[in-house]
């Protein structure tokens, strides 16, 4: 829900001014229309972040040592403290954001300061995984949603560093593999989400479900192409891991589904939690079966990529639905533009051969049309039920 929504309820006569202000207040829905602000203050953080460790470095040599670590210092604490201030004041609720965005990169920079200058070990995800565990709690501290983010995305920083890392226990050679355990990661975000709206920091719910998704789509999308299936060394130990968090996610999503009003529709609700238990299947796919480029024809109908690509199409059609019982354009618009990645790469896989490609188009098109028929049907089904508590409300 939104501030102009509230607004809506307000002009339509159900709530007056002050219950408005402070539905809005509390809720904080005023933040909600700084959206636009916010990504260019996170934009302009980022570029005051890398601005000041370039000049650090470009005279790195000229300057004292003691200088270094006091400049760094200060600005880390500078940047904290400052956006504290704004953020208890609540007049500049996005310069605040900004103001502590910079802190946390000023936290990395003091990390790859004091490792230059006292040559500590160059072991990579130690350094990211140390910022991790500064950045982590602000989020929870200040009930920032941007650093929230910030979290999130640090940890898959780190998850990357360390599937790359030959002394690690998380080590998977071979991209198609690291894609693969990204899109784990995002079902398991996804699942996290739901369940972060029922505890202290319901706010938290809704990016964490978005961020899941996103990864998800974004990570799972390669496998379509027939490219990433490699058949590089993994770490045992690794094997167990991604078992173990397979396991946790299909526990999180069952849990979610039973505590968690996920989709209004209960039929729905239990669609979309297999549809995500089902892309756990294709994610296993991606890990275990070897192959190459080479190996996997693109214009023949063989191979895992030919797996992957009606499911993540089925798998969108069906965001698309609950996207709409959910009222959620994100969703909508998150899947459609998936949508038609599938079909671009699904058109340039069959290219040479008009007869399977035919044959294909064919398919696919009396299947989208006996599901747009399935959808309306629902459509309306839904929006008849969603009329009833309003005629009812509206007749006392």
């Amino acid at each position: 829900m939104r501030a102009t929504d509230i607004r809506k309820i307000r002009e339509a006569g159900f709530i007056n001014e002050v219950q408005e202000r402070a539905i809005v207040e509390h809720f904080k829905l005023d933040r909600e229309g700084n959206r636009f602000l916010t990504i260019v203050g996170v934009l302009g953080a980022i570029l005051v972040t890398a601005g000041i460790i370039l000049l650090i470095a470009s005279n790195w040599n000229d300057i004292p040592r003691l200088l270094k670590l006091g400049v760094g210092l200060s600005l880390l604490l500078g940047s904290h403290a400052a956006g504290w201030m704004l953020d208890r004041s609540g007049r500049h609720p996005v310069i605040a954001e900004v103001l502590h965005l910079i802190g946390s990169g000023m936290f990395l920079a003091n990390i790859a300061l004091v490792g230059q200058i006292y040559n500590l070990s160059s072991r990579p995800p130690n350094a990211v995984l140390l910022w991790l565990a500064g950045v982590a709690p602000l989020a929870w501290i200040l009930r920032s949603k941007t650093q929230h983010i910030l979290a999130l995305t640090v940890f898959g920083i780190w998850l990357g560093l360390e599937l790359n890392q030959r002394d690690s226990l998380l080590y998977f050679a071979g991209e198609g593999r690291q894609f693969t355990i990204y899109a784990l990661l995002g079902i398991l975000f996804a699942a996290l989400g739901p369940l972060l709206g029922l505890s202290k920091f319901p706010e938290f719910g809704p990016p964490t479900e978005k961020f899941g998704l996103l990864a998800t789509h974004i990570a799972s999308f390669p496998l379509t192409l027939g490219l990433f299936y490699g058949s590089d060394r993994v770490a045992p130990a690794a094997w167990a891991i991604v078992g173990c968090l397979t396991v946790v996610t299909i526990a999180l999503w069952l849990l979610a589904v039973r505590r968690v009003d996920l989709v209004p529709d209960r039929q729905w609700r239990w669609v979309w939690v297999g549809a995500q238990i089902g892309l756990l299947g294709l994610v296993w796919l991606g890990l275990t079966v070897k192959g190459s480029y080479g190996g996997w024809e693109t214009h023949h109908l063989v191979g895992p990529h030919w797996i992957a690509v009606p499911a993540l199409f089925l798998f969108c059609l069906l965001q698309i639905q609950v996207g709409l019982v959910r009222r959620s354009k994100w969703l909508v618009n998150l899947a459609i533009v998936f949508i038609g990645l599938h079909l671009i790469v699904s058109y340039f896989q069959l290219f040479g051969s008009q007869q399977t490609t035919g044959i294909m188009f064919v398919v696919t098109g009396l299947v989208l049309i006996g599901l747009a028929v399935y959808l309306e049907r629902k459509r309306r089904s839904l929006m008849k039920r969603m009329a009833e508590p309003l005629t009812h409300f509206s007749a006392d």
